[in-house]
């Protein structure tokens, strides 16, 4: 007898390509589609704006949920037949009919507590009157953290579903002032420092790693760097007491949706080098670089904060002297570093290409287009950028940490082994020496082929993350 599938409900607020911010949507969208072959799936986002005005949706539900006395509000569900499953929208158009989905202009809204509590409690509450009947529901990223909490305060009785939490980036926690904390909803003695009480504030992020059956994050050794100081931003202690649930999962991508034979934002297709250089020159033209196949041209797409190592690369490109060079960086953030680099591209246009804000045409043309691809970057719980790079043939220049040092080895030119660049020190003069590498090694044609070849044959699919995650579905719901 053919056993009954489960029903896995994700909750997060991005998802391709029905809202996007960073590459936490990529991740969620790829995912939901890969678990749709074994299980029956569901996806719930914030109705955004952004969202209802461009799919067609029914309204399934209406109805009001109550945070004890301090607030009630009132929830509609929309539901979307999408290829991969069933779509829901949770819509409060106070809370999430706005410009921005976090915030505006780099700042947060203020009442993000309320909206994302809001949200939470109202996926639980919708597949209960829905009758969904969920096995197990992931959660991602501190938006969704007070899920689990919720289910067992609340719906302990009426869903019985597992729980798994992953954390994206640990630097983003959720973390508000005391006096916010009656807006969720629940009693005084979850204010604490073993529950959300977080150095005299509350931290959402701890509802996830506490009362979630499992907590995963997006690469086996970021697993391990936030058991640390370093890297752990206060919560190393928390988790460490938590590790003998917590799992490293890298993430994969979507090579249907990033692969350079069939892409058609590139000026041309291509399998071989040789395509790839056709795709150099229309980049260069597109960007007003000096029209040279011969000079080396790194590409950079991301956001423009300390994290991902900007503060590295405008160090080199100010202070060191390196071999002749082509750069295109596109990216927005810290507005410091936007009128830095715009500055540089003016006093140096043949050399330096900069584009302020993001555009996903030219990003794939700067992974085609480019011969290397920079990631110096601080930390780096997974990295999306240089599994893309790798398939586009750009080898990557990264700093050694996070999901960067899972999948990417360190060029052996003797061997002929190796796809990439690595340093260790988050040190302007380490990037430096590892992108003086990269541009000698570029006037080895012969080498450039075969790294060209190594690169593009790396695999990283959803395939064997996918395995590790519905292993992780089943012991949850074994355990509720």
């Amino acid at each position: 007898m053919k056993q009954k599938k489960k029903t896995v409900v994700f909750v997060a607020c991005e998802s391709e390509p029905f809202v996007k911010v960073g590459g936490l949507a990529d991740v969620v969208g790829s995912l939901v589609r890969k678990v749709k072959t074994f299980h029956n799936v569901a996806l719930f986002l914030p109705g955004f704006s952004t969202v209802t005005k461009n799919v067609h949706a029914r309204k399934v539900a209406e109805y009001d949920i109550s945070f004890g006395e301090t607030r009630k509000e009132h929830a509609i569900i929309l539901k979307v037949k999408e290829s991969f499953g069933d779509l829901y929208l949770v819509v409060h158009p106070e809370y999430f009919d706005r410009p921005g989905i976090y915030g505006e202009q780099g700042v947060d809204y203020p009442d993000n507590l309320e909206r994302f509590s809001f949200f939470s409690k109202a996926v639980l509450e919708a597949c209960v009157r829905l009758d969904l009947s969920p096995s197990v529901f992931h959660c991602h990223d501190w938006q969704s953290a007070l899920l689990p909490l919720y289910r067992k305060v609340w719906y302990d009785n009426l869903l019985s579903a597992g729980t798994v939490f992953t954390i994206h980036n640990l630097a983003y926690q959720g973390i508000f002032e005391p006096e916010f904390f009656s807006s969720l909803g629940i009693g005084k003695e979850f204010y604490r420092m073993e529950s959300l009480e977080f150095f005299e504030k509350v931290n959402i992020m701890k509802a996830g790693i506490l009362y979630a059956d499992f907590i995963t994050t997006v690469s086996p050794t970021y697993a391990k760097e936030i058991l640390t100081p370093e890297y752990g931003y206060r919560l190393d202690g928390l988790l460490t007491m938590k590790k003998d649930t917590l799992f490293g999962i890298l993430n994969g991508i979507d090579y249907r949706l990033w692969n350079p034979m069939f892409d058609d934002a590139l000026e041309k297709k291509y399998r071989s080098r040789k395509g790839k250089l056709m795709n150099k020159t229309a980049l260069q033209r597109r960007l007003g670089l000096e029209l040279d196949p011969d000079i080396p041209l790194f590409g950079f797409v991301g956001r423009l904060v300390e994290q991902k190592g900007i503060d590295l690369l405008c160090s080199v490109l100010q202070s060191f002297k390196l071999g002749k060079k082509q750069i295109a960086i596109l990216g927005n953030g810290d507005l410091t570093y936007e009128a830095l680099l715009a500055n540089l591209a003016g006093e140096w246009p043949d050399e330096i290409a900069f584009m302020a804000g993001f555009d996903d045409s030219l990003a794939r043309n700067i992974y085609a287009g480019s011969d290397f691809f920079l990631m110096p970057s601080r930390f780096e719980p997974c990295g999306l950028g240089q599994l893309i790079a790798l398939k586009y043939g750009s080898v990557p220049v990264c700093r050694k940490t996070g999901g960067l040092a899972d999948t990417i080895e360190e060029i052996d030119r003797q061997n002929k082994e190796g796809w990439g660049f690595l340093f260790d020190e988050a040190r302007p003069e380490k990037l430096a020496e590892k992108m003086q590498e990269a541009i000698t090694l570029y006037e080895d044609d012969s080498s450039m082929e075969a790294l060209f070849s190594r690169a593009v044959a790396r695999q990283y699919s959803w395939d064997l993350s996918v395995s590790k995650y519905l292993e992780l579905y089943e012991r949850s719901w074994i355990r509720a």
